[in-house]
């Protein structure tokens, strides 16, 4: 849309704000806008969060996804959810929802057929340490994973599948967050870097469920497995590093090794006789992991480029 300019005693220019915009947030005379210079754009923007959003979402026959529907409103930012059921164990499964991810939601009313869920924590916790500690605890569910399948410790694996459900709880915070406080254009790219910091918890997650139910004592364990883990986590680490500090050869350098992984992959696949099924399985999250993470590398480039 476009607005004129207006001259007042040849000094101060205004420009007026679109009513609809103002409407929706609330903006009255006397409030204050945060204005930002970027270039030729001026950026302006309402102070504080979004107004409180409310919906309604009707469970009959949602199963087996009223759960992600739930954790879905919470991602998008929406504060209050009024819940329409037929049965009891649809409750039931409304409550269990609410359990692990959905920080701050509570069932505040309750009828026969309704209940009103509510954020009811008030602020969210600062953006970055939450996403920082996201990063670190993935980095140790890898190494840790590695260190106990060179030991061939079961009891380690189990140990290390409460650390997904800690991955779940602050990747789905800072995704509510993003919602929250949605004023960035580049909001999209970070999105999407922290929707598959969760998955990459998830894969961790499945290989270590799967091997924790082995002998492995008894299992042959190649070094290319090893090896693969072990490159795998360090392109986690390398990501981890970029994100912070955007370096272009550390970028260069996980795509030739996502390649160089991607053909031994193939390579091992044509040998396969000389691989056991513990390697099998090994190798093959690792190079999904190995593609997930470079995957990271397009989001984080479009987010802040290769100054």
């Amino acid at each position: 849309m476009k607005r004129k300019v207006i001259q007042i005693a040849n000094s101060t220019q205004l420009v007026s704000l679109p009513r609809k915009w103002c409407k929706k947030l609330n903006i009255k005379k006397g409030d204050e806008l945060d204005v930002q210079e970027k270039g030729s754009q001026i950026v302006v923007s309402a102070e504080g969060n979004k107004e409180h959003e409310r919906i309604h979402l009707n469970i009959k026959h949602l199963e087996p996804m009223t759960g992600r529907f739930i954790h879905a409103m919470y991602k998008r930012g929406v504060d209050e959810i009024k819940v329409n059921f037929d049965k009891q164990k649809e409750l039931e499964i409304v409550q269990k929802a609410l359990g692990k991810e959905t920080v701050g939601y509570e069932i505040v009313e309750q009828g026969k057929d309704f209940c009103i869920i509510k954020n009811v924590s008030g602020d969210l916790e600062d953006f970055d340490p939450i996403l920082r500690r996201t990063f670190l605890l993935l980095i140790t569910m890898a190494e840790a994973g590695l260190a106990a399948l060179k030991s061939k410790n079961v009891d380690n694996f189990r140990s290390l599948l409460p650390l997904e459900e800690s991955n779940n709880r602050f990747t789905t915070t800072c995704r509510r967050f993003i919602n929250k406080q949605n004023t960035d254009a580049l909001v999209g790219p970070l999105y999407y870097i922290i929707e598959d910091l969760e998955n990459i918890a998830d894969q961790y997650k499945y290989l270590y469920q799967y091997l924790a139910t082995l002998d492995l004592k008894k299992a042959k364990i190649s070094p290319a497995a090893i090896e693969l883990f072990n490159t795998a986590n360090e392109m986690l680490k390398m990501y981890y590093s970029t994100f912070y500090k955007i370096d272009k050869d550390n970028i260069a350098e996980l795509g030739r090794t996502r390649k160089q992984v991607v053909k031994q992959w193939y390579e091992a696949l044509s040998s396969h006789k000389n691989f056991s099924s513990v390697d099998i399985a090994v190798m093959s999250h690792m190079v999904v992991l190995v593609q997930k993470i470079f995957n990271l590398t397009g989001p984080l480039i479009a987010m802040k480029g290769c100054d």
